[in-house]
């Protein structure tokens, strides 16, 4: 396994220790060559903050990334707190759902395509949350799946708030404590959500990632997953990992169903940390191994 990278922005286009996030989606369900990022159907799009706190875009169709259309409309967001991004295919238009947190705190939706206008507008608005806060939203559907089903995790009065969306919001639940987690003091951007999809029937195998504060000293936390029910709402207790996070480190979450019989899932979780020596930027495998990237 290899990697290779690109510098997509010039120095100065971000604020330092921006959160972010990225979503991936292909027009069509490909196979094989169809795989590849050159295919004509590949979309991707990267949301980050400005330096002065602006929502900004980059995105990718098909063959050159360029500056999405949502930095024109000059949304700020409070700058403390994590942003998440959502795709799906509805209303016959591609969709993407962004998160974030107004200047006053309030978890806020942003909607591109809803009611198949393709252009940005402002959706659901949500509980107010704690300065800090990680937020997380991930489609437990398969993107071509005209009915999303999202579901949202972020912190919210030393809790982490979980909330989702089947044709309408859920309430929001909020009986895990956040406990040991750098969300509830600063950096916030230290949740990833990742889900095997399921359409049909079944129950998503959704895992929720953050990092702990590691204790006092400057020490290194550590990284948590814990499953979460979508049925009965509950998040089971975290389990710890074998790899220590840096401060102001991401923890960014994946998985992937292969389509082929038997079905077999996959789980990797990407940060920069150490699991032993110095740090490097690590893609873990939460199903055995674990590779250093090369950057």
């Amino acid at each position: 396994m290899s990697y290779t990278y690109e510098e997509l922005l010039p120095t100065g286009s971000a604020k330092i220790d921006t959160p972010m996030s990225a979503v991936m989606w292909d027009l069509d369900t490909p196979s094989g060559s169809g795989l590849s990022f050159a295919s004509p159907n590949k979309r991707a799009r990267l949301y980050y903050l400005d330096p002065n706190n602006v929502l900004s875009e980059y995105a990718y169709d098909s063959t050159i990334w360029a500056p999405g259309s949502l930095a024109s409309h000059n949304i700020q967001a409070r700058g403390t707190d994590g942003i998440s991004a959502v795709s799906f295919f509805r209303d016959n238009v591609e969709n993407v759902r962004l998160y974030a947190t107004t200047t006053a705190g309030q978890l806020q939706e942003w909607a591109w395509g809803a009611y198949g206008v393709l252009s940005w507008s402002q959706g659901s608005s949500f509980d107010t949350l704690q300065s800090g806060s990680p937020i997380s939203f991930v489609n437990t559907h398969s993107w071509l799946n005209t009915s999303p089903y999202l579901v949202g995790f972020f912190g919210v009065n030393n809790q982490i708030g979980d909330i989702s969306w089947n044709y309408t919001w859920s309430a929001v639940e909020n009986a895990t404590p956040l406990a040991d987690t750098r969300g509830t003091s600063f950096g916030g951007y230290t949740f990833s959500a990742a889900a095997f999809k399921v359409d049909v029937g079944g129950n998503p195998g959704i895992n929720l990632f953050w990092c702990g504060d590691g204790g006092t000293g400057g020490n290194l936390g550590t990284v948590y997953k814990a499953a979460f029910n979508r049925t009965t709402r509950v998040l089971a207790s975290p389990a710890a990992l074998s790899f220590q996070h840096d401060a102001h480190s991401y923890v960014l979450a994946v998985s992937a169903t292969n389509g082929a019989v038997p079905f077999t899932n996959h789980l990797y979780m990407f940060a920069w940390g150490d699991t032993s020596g110095p740090s490097t930027f690590v893609h873990y495998n939460m199903y055995g191994d674990v590779v250093v990237l090369p950057l």
